[in-house]
Order: structure tokens, then C-alpha cells, then sequence
């Protein structure tokens, strides 16, 4: 029997993509790819060097309120313009000029500056990357198309945090950094590469106002405002997951017995393969339901999740599997929520307003940096543990699904 060749079907499969959707999502993985690493290994690697909870989270934060400032200049540009090939190079040069000060830094001030960049570059370029996708994707469906970058970014995120670990623990200690620059080096050149036919691409559209984008649309949606709060909600969930979760772990909890940083590692990469493995499927299935399903399927999960992580502080040898199984819920409703919560910010705003829409949920992300590491710290060097915090996501998350049950959209 003939059996065809894997390869043959994967890339059949890929060319059927728009050319330009093809591309932002290259770029869009070696971003993340460069990037899983910093997000998530850089709270250790830190704590490694000596550094307090408070002030490894004082730098995600002071890094979230200079990504603000960028998020609704760039907004605002991305409004006037619609080019988003020079913000994308601006925030390349950018991280690596962040990856070059946290390579350098041995006390709070190297480190800071380097997070200052983290948050400039991170404002520049999520609303312009988020910008191109559903320009780029006609005649496909949006949500489809963002399942489709979010798969890639997991896919990224996943092998820069394993290639990270693996360089950190064996090769230098900072790894993850030069890892980042090497692949900012890579969306550059990609960038300039295909200049032109990014820029015509978005100037034929903004000429002839085709379908995916909506131009009828002239006011906000309805149900805005409890859209947005349930995003920051969840955004916030994901910066503590990130930045908290691996310094509660490693410093135990209640009665639960510290970990090591090799069994964290391998529960991050456990949670991110099962993402890079849950997205495209989940984000296809997504795709099928009412728009509000995937926010509320997220709230759900992020909610149960939460919540196994507050009692797993109070246990010792369950606690592991409790952890185990909420990492799962958390894979579960990230990959619920992030295809989801881009295409629903996009298409609850006026046609006008695109750019600032997604800055927007850019700043949602940031929001979550603002207060959540930075109290969970504080909450962390005072109680050494943080079931608390994991408690009041649980209830929030609740709270939020049930504003949201009846809502349609």
C-alpha cells in the first residue's frame, strides 16, 4: 500500500496558505522561539545571580510600563499608516539591544535597563505582528489564521525554552539572550527581504476595504468592556504562570516540598508541548463555535487550573499531581484563548481603530506584568509561598464566566 511521503503532505499543507500569512508566521515563530526562553527562564536565571523575588519582578514591571507608552504610539501609527515592516525591524534592534544588557547585567540596574528594552520592543511589535495577520490571510477565516500563527508561536516558544534550558544549564548560563538576538537577526533580514510585497499587500487593502477586515463597522461592540476585562484577567493568569509559578515551586509551598529547577524545567516544557500540540487543533475547533465560546472555555480552564494550584500548596506527594494535571488546563485554555481573544478585540472595533484595538490587547498582556508579578513577589518574600494568589485567580476567573454565560456575539 502507498503511503505518502510526510514531508509531501506537511508542506501541501503549508502551501495552501496565503504567501504572506506564510511569512508572518515564520517571523512570528522565530520571535517566539528567541523569546520563550527570556519569558521564562529569565526569573531563574536571575534568582541564580542573587537576585530578591521583588526586585525580579520590579523589572517585568518598570519592562510593562514602557511597553505601555510604546503600545499606543505604535497603535496609533499602525492607524495612520497601516505599515507595520518597520515597526517589526524597530523592535528586532531593539531586543537585541535588550539581550546585549541582560547578558552584561550582574546587579538590578543592568537588569532593569535590559527590561526596559524587553517592554519597548515587546510594545513595537505585538500590535504591528497581530496588525498583519488578518490583512494577510484572505480569503482564509481569521480565527483560523491566527490558530495558525499561535501554533507556530507555540512551536517556537517550546523549542526556545528547551534549547534555552539545555544551553543555560550545559554551555552559559545566559544562553536564552544570545539565542533571542540570533533570532531577531533572522526576522530582520526576512523582513527586508519582503518589503515590497508586505507593503503593497497592505495598501491594496486599505484601498479597497475587502471583507475581513469590516468596514462597515463604525462603533464598538456591546460587549466591549467585558471582553477586555476578562483579557486582562487571563493575561494576567499568564504572566504569573510564567514569571510567578516557577518561584513558588521552586521555593515549595505550605507543606509542599520545594522542586528542583530540572523538574521545573521539565514541567515547562511539558506544558509547552502539550500547547504546541493542543493549539492547532483546539484553535481550529474554536473556529467553528460562537465567538465568545473560546474566552469562556479559556475562564474555565484558567479558573480549575488556579485552584489546583492553591490546594496543591497544602499537599505534599499529590501536590506533583496536581500541578501535572493543572499544567494541562492551563495548555488547554491557552490555546483556547489566545487565537480567540485577538480575533474577538479585532473584530469588536470600529474599522478606524484596528491598530489601537490591538494595541490594545497588546496592553492587556502588559497589565498583567504590571501588577502580577511584582505583588506576587512581594507576597512571595513575605509568606514564601503564594496559594493565596492562586486562590483570588480561581474566584476572579469564576466570576468573570458567569458576566459571561448569557452574552452572544
Amino acid at each position: 500500500m502507498f503511503i505518502p511521503n510526510k514531508f509531501l503532505v506537511s508542506n501541501l499543507w503549508w502551501s495552501k496558505f496565503p504567501f504572506l500569512l506564510r511569512l508572518i508566521t515564520k517571523i512570528r515563530f522565530f520571535a517566539s522561539f528567541g523569546a520563550g526562553g527570556v519569558i521564562y527562564l529569565t526569573s531563574l536565571i536571575f534568582n541564580n545571580i542573587g537576585f530578591t523575588a521583588t526586585e525580579i519582578g520590579l523589572g517585568f514591571t518598570i519592562s510593562a510600563i514602557i511597553g505601555t507608552l510604546t503600545r499606543f504610539f505604535i497603535g496609533n501609527y499602525l492607524n495612520r499608516t497601516g505599515k507595520i515592516h518597520l515597526p517589526l525591524i524597530t523592535s528586532s534592534a531593539l531586543t537585541i539591544a535588550a539581550g546585549i544588557f541582560l547578558i552584561l547585567s550582574t546587579d538590578p540596574f543592568f537588569y532593569i535597563i535590559g527590561q526596559s528594552f524587553v517592554g519597548a520592543a515587546a510594545g513595537i511589535y505585538w500590535p504591528a505582528a497581530e496588525f498583519g495577520v488578518p490583512y494577510f490571510c484572505y480569503p482564509i477565516d481569521t480565527r483560523k489564521a491566527f490558530a495558525l500563527v499561535r501554533s507556530a508561536e507555540a512551536l517556537g516558544i517550546f523549542l526556545g525554552v528547551f534549547l534555552g534550558g539545555l544551553m543555560t544549564n550545559f554551555i552559559y548560563p545566559k544562553s536564552i539572550f544570545v539565542i533571542d538576538i540570533i533570532c531577531m537577526l533572522f526576522i530582520i533580514f526576512m523582513i527586508l527581504r519582503n518589503e515590497s510585497s508586505i507593503k503593497k499587500t497592505l495598501e491594496n487593502f486599505n484601498k479597497n476595504r475587502i471583507e475581513p477586515v469590516r468596514s462597515d463597522q463604525n462603533k464598538w461592540n456591546k460587549n466591549s468592556k467585558i471582553i477586555v476585562f476578562s483579557i486582562v484577567l487571563i493575561t494576567t493568569t499568564l504572566a504569573l504562570i510564567q514569571v510567578t509559578l516557577p518561584l513558588d515551586l521552586v521555593k515549595g509551598g505550605v507543606y509542599r516540598n520545594a522542586l528542583s529547577e530540572k523538574y521545573i524545567s521539565f514541567l515547562i516544557s511539558f506544558q509547552l508541548i502539550l500547547l504546541l500540540c493542543l493549539q492547532w487543533p483546539v484553535g481550529s475547533w474554536i473556529s467553528r463555535k460562537k465567538r465568545l465560546f473560546g474566552l469562556k472555555f479559556s475562564l474555565i480552564n484558567f479558573s480549575l487550573a488556579s485552584f489546583l494550584l492553591f490546594i496543591s500548596s497544602y499537599l505534599n506527594f499529590l501536590a506533583y499531581y496536581l500541578i501535572f494535571f493543572s499544567l494541562i488546563l492551563i495548555s488547554i485554555g491557552t490555546s483556547s484563548f489566545l487565537p480567540s481573544s485577538t480575533d474577538l478585540v479585532f473584530r469588536i472595533a470600529p474599522f478606524n481603530k484596528k491598530g489601537y484595538a490591538l494595541a490594545l490587547l497588546s496592553q492587556c498582556f502588559a497589565m498583567g506584568y504590571f501588577f502580577g508579578p511584582f505583588i506576587s513577589g512581594k507576597v512571595l518574600d513575605f509568606y514564601g509561598y503564594a496559594s493565596i494568589i492562586w486562590l483570588f485567580i480561581s474566584f476572579l476567573c469564576f466570576a468573570l464566566l458567569g458576566k459571561l454565560f448569557k452574552k452572544l456575539f
